[in-house]
């Protein structure tokens, strides 16, 4: 436990004396005049209210009070050189945590390739994220602390004001993933009249209530709500149905599928949120490992990464 009025400084000196057993020998170590360290042993007792050393012909010899202050001193310095350890580590990216809120499967991408990335150099930062049905309850948790960064979905051209700092991340495009025996006699690009006919596989979320998928795009005929993209998409490799889903993953559906282009298209932007203020090391790494082409070109900050003066939301 530390003693009462012990300080960082007052510490050293103490264990210094101890240990070198005179003011002399350990001014010269700790590099300070002699005077200046016996005026700091003597505040030091007259603080403490007690005795540490006795001055002898030899020296000083610790009291056995001094002795068990000097223990407590040693116990101090441990501690703050363990806290000073800790706080190198998580600087220099050897350690540290960051929670991130992901909005659907964007967890897939681009987060995943992105913290894959750091992970190469930094293999000592714990990564978690949170999974949100939609923009908004991304937006909240960032908003509260709970986790650092969120990648959430936007409408392009719609904006929002909640005090949060965005990077774009991203622009990728809305395709048709069908059955192979759907898609028989379908044009390529599909009009979206004729989507929204079709027998739908749509994830049971929040933002496509009602099925509406864009203004002009109302599905009809939906045969079966899952929980998340992956299952939409696992869905119409059994052939189940059809579904609009994100190109990245809609390519990455089974042999018995096809993928066809929208008429109008629909594309969907992916950004990064963060309050504004400053980021933790792991945090600003993140953002340092999104690719240059992931970048605005507008509004550059000092560690390198472009956030857009407004903020968007589906």
């Amino acid at each position: 436990m530390q003693a009462p009025g012990m300080d960082i400084r007052s510490a050293q000196y103490l264990v210094a004396v101890v240990d070198h057993g005179s003011v002399t020998a350990a001014a010269d170590v700790l590099r300070i005049s002699q005077p200046s360290l016996s005026q700091a042993v003597r505040n030091l007792e007259r603080t403490l209210g007690a005795t540490l050393f006795e001055r002898t012909t030899r020296g000083l010899a610790p009291t056995t009070v001094g002795l068990a202050v000097a223990d407590s001193a040693r116990t101090l310095l441990a501690d703050v050189a363990r806290a000073e350890a800790a706080v190198a580590a998580v600087t220099a990216l050897r350690a540290g945590e960051l929670a991130i809120a992901v909005q659907s499967d964007l967890a897939i991408d681009p987060v995943a390739e992105v913290a894959g990335r750091l992970h190469l150099t930094a293999p000592g930062i714990r990564f978690s994220t949170n999974a949100s049905a939609n923009a908004q309850d991304v937006r909240a948790l960032v908003r509260a602390g709970t986790c650092e960064l969120g990648f959430l979905e936007t409408h392009p051209g719609t904006e929002v004001s909640d005090g949060l700092r965005e990077i774009a991340v991203s622009t990728q495009e809305t395709v048709l993933s069908i059955p192979i025996r759907l898609a028989t006699d379908l044009p390529d690009p599909v009009p979206r009249t004729v989507v929204a006919r079709l027998p739908m596989v749509v994830e049971a979320s929040a933002v496509r209530r009602g099925h509406s998928i864009d203004d002009d795009l109302e599905l009809t005929d939906v045969v079966v709500e899952v929980p998340d993209r992956l299952a939409v998409r696992e869905m119409v490799g059994q052939g189940v149905g059809a579904a609009l889903l994100p190109r990245s993953i809609a390519e990455q559906d089974s042999p018995a599928s096809e993928v066809r282009s929208l008429f109008p298209p629909i594309t969907r932007q992916t950004i990064l949120v963060y309050r504004d203020g400053p980021l933790s090391p792991a945090g600003s790494a993140y953002i340092e490992n999104i690719s240059p082409r992931h970048k605005p070109s507008t509004n550059s900050l000092p560690n390198g990464e472009s956030v857009s003066g407004s903020n968007s939301t589906p």
